[in-house]
C-alpha cells in the first residue's frame, strides 16, 4: 500500500497536562516535509518523477541556512522501492524573503530519508550501495515559498515550494530539474495527485 504522509492521530484524556510550547526554528518557513513533480529542466510541463522532499534546521539553527534531503520516488537507482535514492545538502536561505539556493553544495546519501513506500524512514540506495554515497553536487536556484501559494483539494491553502536544480553524480553526469510542489499536509485527498503519478509511473 502506497502511503505519502501519514494522518494525525489523536487521543481523547479525562486528565488535563500542561504541555510546552514547541520552540520554533528560525527557519521555520522552510522545515518540514514537502512532496513535488520534478519536471525536466527543457520540459517544464511534463512531470518525470516526484520528489518526498525534507528540510531542516541546521544544528545551530542558523537564521540564513538549512539541510534540504530530496527523495526521488522514481527507484532506477536501486531497481527495488525498498532503497530510495536520496540527496542532503545545506543550502542558504533569507526566511524574510522566503528564498534559498546553494551553487555546487557538496551533497551526499543519508544513511536514511522518507520512504512512502515503506511508509517510514528508510536505508537509502547510497547506504545500501546501490550507488555512490559520497561525490555529489546540487545547484539549486530561484527558490521560493509562498505562503498559501496552493489550492487543495479540501478547499484549503498550503505553502508552495518552486525551485531549479541541478544536479551532479560522482560520474560527471547531471540532471536538472524544475521542481514544483507543496507542503505535505498528510491528507491523502490533498496528496492524490502526486499518489496517482506514482502509481501509474513507479508501482
Amino acid at each position: 500500500m502506497l502511503v505519502i504522509g501519514a494522518l494525525a492521530a489523536g487521543f481523547v484524556s479525562c486528565e488535563t497536562y500542561k504541555v510546552e510550547e514547541p520552540e520554533m526554528t528560525v527557519v521555520a518557513d522552510f522545515d518540514g516535509q514537502w512532496i513535488c513533480f520534478a519536471y525536466e529542466a527543457g520540459n517544464p510541463s511534463t512531470p518525470v518523477t516526484v520528489f518526498d522532499i525534507l528540510v531542516t534546521n541546521t544544528t545551530y539553527n542558523e537564521s540564513d541556512a538549512m539541510w534540504m534531503t530530496i527523495a526521488d520516488c522514481d527507484y532506477q537507482y536501486s531497481g527495488t522501492a525498498t532503497f530510495l535514492d536520496a540527496l542532503q545538502f545545506k543550502l542558504t536561505c533569507n526566511p524574510a524573503a522566503l528564498n534559498f539556493s546553494c551553487s555546487a553544495a557538496e551533497a551526499s546519501q543519508p544513511q536514511t530519508c522518507h520512504n512512502i513506500y515503506v511508509g517510514q524512514d528508510y536505508y537509502t540506495a547510497g547506504n545500501q550501495g546501490y550507488v555512490p554515497k559520497d561525490g555529489y553536487t546540487v545547484t539549486e536556484t530561484d527558490g521560493k515559498v509562498i505562503k498559501n501559494g496552493v489550492d487543495t483539494k479540501t478547499g484549503y491553502k498550503a505553502d508552495a515550494i518552486e525551485f531549479n536544480y541541478s544536479r551532479t553524480n560522482p560520474d560527471g553526469t547531471t540532471k536538472q530539474y524544475v521542481v514544483k510542489g507543496m507542503k505535505n499536509t498528510g491528507w491523502n485527498e490533498e496528496m492524490q495527485d502526486y499518489s496517482d503519478f506514482i502509481k501509474e509511473h513507479f508501482s
